[in-house]
């Protein structure tokens, strides 16, 4: 059973979007909240598999939450919805550790998929929020009406693996766990990509990771 908590500020949105989600016989809402706030304590008493919750509300929007939940219950992962494919939050989300970046216009079917995919640690992104994304990144290497291709650059089978998993939100403790290396050593793995692509934080690496088929 995957374990649900919603937050958006409107009530009839919430309430539809638990009409939608329990459609489906393994997905479960265990908490409706209408705020940051809320959301972050409720996650706290109930400890769902997923968070998903609007990006702007009142008290605390959903890149605040976002955080806080991230900090105290790493394991829950959490998904921002939005109702504009050009929301400038997306970067920001991202970097603190989004597991996805949705638009509300979502069918049912299509934002059930979502929750399924996140909970078995596939990272999301709406198509117009990926296209937000590149119109958004100038990337140092090539100039502005091109992009960075992989062909462009040499990776060992562990950079790839750390790119995986940087698209993921892990952080360099998460990452050096799962490869078996110290954290020191991914620390400075992650500078090398950087320097290799020209990039200039792990979004960009997301992104140029998205872009090039490496998830």
């Amino acid at each position: 059973m995957i374990r649900v908590l919603i937050a958006d500020d409107q009530l009839l949105f919430r309430s539809m979007l638990k009409e939608m989600l329990t459609k489906d016989s393994e997905i479960e809402i265990v908490a409706s909240c209408a705020n940051g706030e809320e959301a972050v304590a409720e996650c706290l008493r109930h400890r769902p598999n997923i968070a998903l919750m609007d990006s702007e509300m009142p008290y605390k929007g959903g890149i605040e939450a976002l955080s806080e939940i991230k900090e105290i219950l790493p394991n829950t992962k959490v998904a921002i919805l939005t109702t504009f494919e050009g929301d400038e939050n997306i970067k920001t989300a991202i970097t603190l550790g989004a597991d996805g970046y949705l638009i509300k216009e979502m069918t049912p079917n299509a934002l059930i998929l979502a929750v399924k995919s996140i909970y078995n640690n596939m990272f999301l992104l709406h198509r117009g929020a990926l296209e937000t994304l590149q119109d958004a990144l100038l990337f140092s290497q090539k100039s502005k009406d091109q992009k960075l291709e992989i062909d462009d650059m040499v990776f060992d089978a562990t950079d790839i693996s750390i790119m995986k998993l940087i698209v993921k939100g892990k952080s360099n403790k998460d990452i050096a766990s799962a490869l078996n290396y110290s954290e020191g050593t991914i620390k400075n793995k992650v500078s090398r990509i950087l320097s290799v692509t020209g990039l200039s934080d792990r979004t960009e690496i997301s992104v140029f990771s998205i872009n090039n088929g490496i998830i």
